[in-house]
């Protein structure tokens, strides 16, 4: 039953990791390329007209939170790597104990079975008895003079 339960929560946890989204389709009127803004300096004429007006649309994220974006990516993958690896493992985990319960349910031949083992056991000792009893009887019978 525990291994029977143990083969089901594998098969449960083996799962394929979740996939990372595709990256999304281009908004009209975004900005074609990243562009740095540093403190004290203008804003390139790309993005910005000769009038102050934008020319297109983007998002200015602070250096820190897009550092943390960066490491958390780099964390997000590196977990999925790692989930890989620990996926293939438990997939070779599985396949073993479906190995050692398919030769547990193999049947067992006759001869090995515990009732027939039994059974010859009882016979060679009625054949060893037999033929020490038939020694002794025939040492006795030749060794008292009964058969001179």
């Amino acid at each position: 039953m525990m291994m029977t339960t143990l083969l089901f929560l594998g098969m449960a946890f083996a799962s394929d990791p979740i996939e990372r989204p595709a990256t999304p389709d281009p908004v009209k009127g975004e900005c074609f390329k990243v562009l740095p803004l540093n403190k004290g300096q203008t804003i390139s004429p790309v993005v910005v007209g000769p009038d102050g007006i934008a020319k297109c649309s983007a998002v200015a994220v602070p250096l820190s939170q897009f550092s943390d974006l960066l490491q958390t990516e780099q964390w997000g993958v590196a977990i999925q790597s790692q989930y890989k690896i620990e996926t293939a493992r438990l997939d070779m985990e599985i396949d073993w104990y479906k190995t050692k319960l398919e030769q547990a349910n193999q049947p067992v031949p006759w001869i090995e079975k515990p009732a027939t083992q039994r059974w010859l056991g009882r016979i060679e000792t009625i054949v060893v008895v037999g033929i020490v009893t038939a020694g002794l009887g025939a040492t006795y019978h030749y060794s008292s003079g009964a058969g001179r």
